[in-house]
């Protein structure tokens, strides 16, 4: 099972602190992204193969947003 979901933050210090609960505090595995993006945020894209609570998802602070797709079509 993949979980899916992504964040938005107002800052890169913020977006990367985030990124960094996941991997060491929540040892989460799969793929985390962070890309920033055109209007100036940093968006924060996580398919984890492990269960992440919601709780932990709000834990981390940032925007909740659309995830991006792990599968492009052709």
């Amino acid at each position: 099972m993949i979980v899916s979901f992504a964040l938005e933050f107002r800052d890169e210090q913020s977006a990367r602190k985030a990124a960094d609960a996941l991997w060491n505090k929540h040892k989460v595995t799969g793929e985390v992204d962070l890309i920033r993006t055109d209007n100036g945020t940093w968006r924060l894209d996580v398919h984890s193969e492990k269960n992440i609570r919601e709780k932990t998802i709000e834990s981390l602070g940032g925007k909740r947003i659309k995830a991006r797709s792990t599968v492009t079509r052709m």
